[in-house]
């Protein structure tokens, strides 16, 4: 797959390289979002620039210490002869040391990259501590030095590197959280598939990098999730339980809670009792997994602070997917039924692609349309309303500018077949049920839609001063506002 997007990305490594002084960079992101072909891409972009590129890996302190040390020596210019096989320096502070004097011969910005930096925090938890003195007392003092630190376990770099308590707090003079690529990335990997089969990959992948890949191999859905993702081996299968055992203790009680919301429990006595964890104990799982950004706690909008409304979804798109669809799967995958496996996920995708993805898409769209001028005011927040009990109702898309009281609501429709004009009637009907409408607020109204509207629902819509958005102008809108 070749490298697309992270623009916004690279102008934040080049204003960091351009910088007149030595600069730390922290960079951070889960597991296959493409922090190494980033800082690979940057590097071979900038030709001129000599950098020093070295990974960590999960051996023991020694071992990487003497890596390191060899690593150094190998790209040391001023050194004629390789290191002996068992060279190593006396300790990281004299690794380090060395680094700087090399950095400091040069005429121009030199990158020392460490890659998976928090495999050598697990490994030694006092690493930081020194690399926080290598920093103030010697690399810091070099003009030349730009040392990228890279990390894929979340809450160690948030404990370690990013919180008030850690010996490098405030030494980064710049940061990135490398998240999933946009939707808009599938576009261009994608550009003779349907839009909603992008959708559909999209709702897969999450926009994670490695997973889009697997999805260009074969030109359709289910002879790529067959032939590549659920093999023996792949990461689809494989991943979910690295993350988890990477970052978290009681992995299986962590996998227990998402196996539950994935089935569609996202209240918090429904999670608990699928879980077989107790409603004491579930706030502090709940709360680890929300700190990882794999689960978020949504209320609905305009609720009032403290509501007991709220609900908890899967934020990771790919998680989603593998514990709703190939958790259930898992027997017959590794009996070796993968086509009829895949045939029986590509089946039941629809309904959920329509229930979480375009929907979050639909909320996406307001933000971008707000972004370029396409509404009539700007949203200060977006999301959805529901309320349980006899005069229950939901409403997918709700956007809201609270001091102008003013709303925009919308529905998300999946189905099959163009929309009829008693869609936009029921949304009218309902959304008298959420306060603020019934309060008087002004409100426009828009209907998403896979497959376009009839004529009667367009003439409706007209009338009504409403907003109709097929799926193509849903995907141009986000294009543009990536772009």
């Amino acid at each position: 797959m070749h490298f697309i997007g992270r623009r916004q990305e690279f102008k934040t490594l080049s204003d960091f390289l351009m910088s007149p002084t030595a600069g730390l960079l922290v960079l951070y992101g889960r597991r296959r979002v493409g922090k190494t072909s980033l800082i690979s891409a940057f590097i071979e972009q900038q030709s001129g620039t000599p950098a020093f590129y070295w990974v960590a890996t999960t051996h023991n302190e020694a071992f990487q210490l003497r890596d390191f040390s060899q690593a150094i020596l190998r790209h040391d210019p001023r050194l004629g002869d390789p290191p002996g096989p068992d060279f190593s320096f006396t300790g990281w502070e004299a690794a380090l040391n060395h680094l700087a004097d090399l950095a400091a011969t040069q005429d121009r910005p030199y990158l020392l990259v460490l890659d998976e930096f928090t495999y050598l925090l697990r490994n030694q938890p006092a690493i930081s501590s020194i690399f926080q003195k290598a920093w103030d007392q010697r690399l810091s003092k070099v003009p030349q030095v730009r040392l990228i630190l890279t990390g894929s376990l979340l809450g160690m770099m948030a404990r370690e590197v990013f919180s008030y308590q850690a010996p490098l707090y405030g030494r980064a003079t710049a940061q990135i959280r490398l998240r999933p690529l946009p939707f808009g990335a599938c576009h261009e990997l994608f550009p003779k598939r349907s839009a909603a089969e992008r959708v559909a990959i999209y709702g897969v992948t999450g926009g994670v990098p490695a997973y889009l890949d697997l999805f260009t191999r074969t030109g359709d859905f289910v002879s790529a999730l067959r032939d590549h993702g659920l093999t023996p081996g792949s990461m689809l299968l494989s991943d979910p339980a690295v993350i988890l055992y990477e970052q978290l203790q009681e992995p299986q009680a962590y996998e227990a809670i998402l196996s539950a919301i994935a089935a569609g429990f996202h209240q918090w006595s429904e999670i608990a009792g699928m879980a077989g964890i107790s409603e004491t104990a579930l706030g502090h799982y709940l709360n680890a997994l929300q700190e990882l950004e794999v689960v978020e706690r949504r209320v609905p909008l305009l609720a009032k602070p403290g509501s007991k409304s709220g609900k908890y979804y899967l934020r990771d798109h790919f998680l989603r997917f593998y514990y709703r669809f190939i958790v259930p799967q898992l027997g017959p995958i590794g009996r070796g039924y993968r086509e009829a496996a895949a045939e029986k996920i590509h089946g039941e995708l629809r309904s959920f692609i329509g229930q979480h993805v375009f929907e979050e898409l639909c909320r996406e769209w307001v933000w971008a349309a707000a972004l370029q001028g396409q509404l009539d005011f700007v949203p200060e927040s977006v999301g959805s309303f529901w309320r349980g009990g006899g005069n229950g109702v939901q409403l997918d898309v709700v956007a809201a500018a609270p001091r102008q009281k003013r709303l925009l609501i919308g529905e998300a429709k999946w189905g099959r077949g163009r929309q009829a004009r008693r869609q936009l009637t029921d949304l009218v009907e309902r959304s008298r049920k959420m306060p603020q409408v019934a309060a008087g607020w002004e409100v426009r109204y828009a209907l998403f839609a896979r497959e376009g509207f009839s004529p009667a629902l367009q003439e409706a819509a007209a009338a009504l001063d409403a907003r109709l958005i097929s799926l193509a102008e849903l995907e141009q809108t986000l294009l543009a506002a990536e772009g």
